[in-house]
């Protein structure tokens, strides 16, 4: 590409939003404000993975105001990780299985996202045991087989049968494992790399398969964290949990750069977010976010999570957009971080701003993009801990050193835009 560098990241945006990420009812899918607990609560609430529990947790979701509830990896037989290869309910736990939370969930107008890693087979569970030629490394675990059609074919059948029975939304496929050591032992050395193409070749069959068998699922990519996202893996889910750096609060700054770069090239991805403070929830909302919010806790705010919410929800469709970097993507306590989300269908979009723990700079200049600099446009500043500010500016004011204020130190602030009424369209768009 010759010439200005985020004309043809957003053309290539674009593209993979419009022709290439995955599609429900004709539009590119819509992310989920799922809550997900997992890393607050397994370690903590024995009970965690039990369907009394998770009922529980559903109907928190439902209260803190997500439109989904997200099971990760605590309801299988063994646990993680040393469960993984048993894709069954511990009886004990879950004495009905999960279709009464899934129940529960689309009884709430909640989407249920369940958590599996098929390719990962621990020593001693159901798979290991019973079809250890589906496996390299056999009974003594490994990987899974994926590039052997009747082991894909088997693994398709039980998933599928998984995804009916528990009333799964989301099929969200994880994948800690390095797989290199064990394609490159499966081939001779005049033929290294067969093993890997045939496996990657598997696993978007795999995935394909499902898809066509349960018309309305998504899946939700995962490698522990956003680590698969080649461009044939996008066309078939979307990264929702994009970093590892979610299962640990504290870690505002790094979704925002992160969200920054990935941003560019993947439209679409989620980001988890420990509170519901601006500050955190705004680093790490996208299209979507996902929520480890303490609901279990005794002082904890519904109100307050569902108003918090309720400005991820408005953010929203600005995510589906045209992404504009408005500072350099940088990290460190010093830092400052800002980019624009802008519609051109609807001339309007957002602007996101952090001003980091330590930064010493309040005020950033900055230019917006893709705006009518004839045009007039409402413009809403809502900093954290101040009343909202409305002005109305010209496309030019916003384009050309724009003030972006951040009084406090380690803070945030969004500010809204959309074309005046009082400026017809044809002006607009000279």
């Amino acid at each position: 590409w010759k010439g200005d560098r985020l004309v043809a990241h957003n053309r290539f945006r674009r593209l993979m939003l419009f022709e290439y990420a995955p599609r429900q009812n004709g539009r590119p899918l819509r992310l989920p404000v799922a809550l997900q607990c997992f890393d607050r609560y397994v370690g903590t609430q024995p009970d965690w993975g039990t369907e009394a529990v998770q009922l529980r947790v559903a109907k928190a979701a439902f209260n803190a105001g997500c439109d989904a509830h997200w099971l990760d990896a605590a309801w299988f037989e063994g646990g993680f990780p040393n469960g993984v290869g048993n894709w069954f309910c511990p009886p004990q736990r879950f004495p009905n299985g999960l279709k009464p939370l899934s129940d529960a969930c689309h009884q709430l107008g909640l989407k249920f996202i369940l958590w599996f890693e098929p390719e990962r087979v621990a020593p001693g569970s159901q798979i290991a045991r019973e079809h250890p030629e589906f496996v390299f490394g056999g009974d003594k675990s490994g990987l899974f087989k994926l590039g052997d059609a009747a082991a894909r074919r088997w693994l398709a059948d039980l998933l599928s049968r998984r995804i009916t029975e528990f009333g799964i939304d989301t099929y969200r496929n994880d994948f800690n494992l390095d797989p290199l050591g064990f394609w490159r032992e499966a081939d001779a050395p005049d033929r290294q790399g067969i093993t890997e193409i045939r496996y990657v070749e598997g696993h978007y069959a795999l995935w394909d398969e499902l898809l066509a068998r349960h018309p309305g699922l998504s899946i939700d990519n995962c490698a522990s964290g956003g680590r698969r996202i080649d461009l044939e893996t996008c066309r078939r889910s979307v990264p929702l949990w994009h970093s590892d750096t979610g299962c640990a609060p504290g870690h505002a700054d790094w979704n925002q750069t992160q969200i920054s770069g990935l941003s560019l090239y993947v439209p679409l991805l989620g980001a988890c977010a420990w509170t519901p403070e601006p500050y955190d929830l705004r680093s790490a909302a996208t299209a979507g976010v996902i929520c480890q919010f303490p609901v279990l806790d005794a002082k904890f705010s519904f109100s307050a999570a569902r108003a918090a919410l309720s400005e991820v929800k408005e953010n929203e469709k600005y995510w589906y957009g045209d992404f504009y970097p408005l500072t350099p993507c940088t990290l460190g306590p010093s830092a400052l971080i800002a980019y624009q989300l802008h519609r051109s269908d609807l001339n309007a979009g957002i602007v996101l701003a952090f001003r980091h723990s330590e930064c010493p700079y309040p005020v950033l200049q900055a230019g917006l993009r893709g705006l009518n600099p004839r045009a007039s446009y409402v413009v809403n500043f809502f900093e954290e801990g101040r009343p909202n500010q409305q002005r109305t500016l010209t496309g030019r004011q916003l384009m050309n050193n724009f003030e972006l204020r951040l009084s406090q130190r380690g803070s945030s602030l969004l500010v809204r835009y959309k074309l005046a009424t009082n400026t017809s369209s044809a002006s607009a768009h000279k």
